[in-house]
């Protein structure tokens, strides 16, 4: 259980969710998407929409393949928020599946089984199934686990990309060092409370005030 979390992620920031094991950090992003239904408080969406369908989770593993050998462009299309069924897109869904293919350079493998993808090419494909949601929040766990070094380099390529993109993304990793400059904001939770809210300290050597101070401007608002 998460205790007293509450923040507020702005439009276009990028926030390193830090914590050991057991912290509360997967709790906290599947609370985020009503995975774990909230016991009280509350989640809002920008403009205080009380509604969790501008968030989505890049989470680090796919579905099983053995229920339904999806293809790739399946798989993305399941971010489509608006029809009850992947195989039912209209042209202009099919439209904005293949650019969010495209966006995370995989358009060569939109027919293939998602099964046969490299670890950094499905990783791939899971950001691209939440760009397709356009959702206004992307939330990402682990995205660099598991990969060689080769994965590692094509995902934070993207990852910088959005960022420069404008979208507003909390990543949870371990591997912050691959990670350097992408982050604005750092939250770092133990035992599932927030130990610490503010800027990259690594890059912020002589900063005193540890609070996040939120400028006047569009949200993706979140509290909980």
């Amino acid at each position: 259980m998460l205790h007293e979390i509450t923040l507020e992620i702005n439009h276009g920031e990028t926030v390193a969710l830090l914590g050991a094991n057991g912290s509360g950090k997967s709790t906290l992003l599947q609370a985020l998407v009503d995975l774990i239904p909230l016991s009280s408080g509350l989640v809002k969406i920008c403009a205080g929409h009380d509604s969790q369908s501008g968030i989505a989770l890049v989470p680090q593993f796919a579905p099983p393949t053995s229920l339904i050998p999806l293809t790739v462009f399946e798989l993305v299309s399941a971010g489509l928020t608006n029809r009850s069924s992947y195989w039912g897109a209209s042209r202009l869904e099919r439209k904005q599946v293949f650019e969010a293919i495209d966006s995370v350079g995989l358009s060569k493998q939109q027919r293939y089984k998602y099964s046969s993808l490299s670890g950094g090419q499905l990783r791939r494909a899971l950001i691209a199934r939440a760009l397709v949601s356009q959702a206004d929040l992307l939330l990402l766990d682990e995205p660099l686990a598991g990969l060689d070094r080769e994965s590692v380099i094509s995902v934070v390529i993207l990852l910088k990309e959005l960022k420069q993109a404008g979208y507003s993304m909390v990543v949870v990793s371990h591997e912050l060092s691959d990670l350097d400059g992408l982050f604005t904001r750092v939250i770092e939770l133990e035992n599932r409370k927030i130990k610490y809210d503010g800027i990259p300290l690594d890059r912020h050597h002589q900063h005193t005030d540890q609070h996040h101070q939120h400028p006047n401007s569009d949200q993706a608002g979140i509290a909980i």
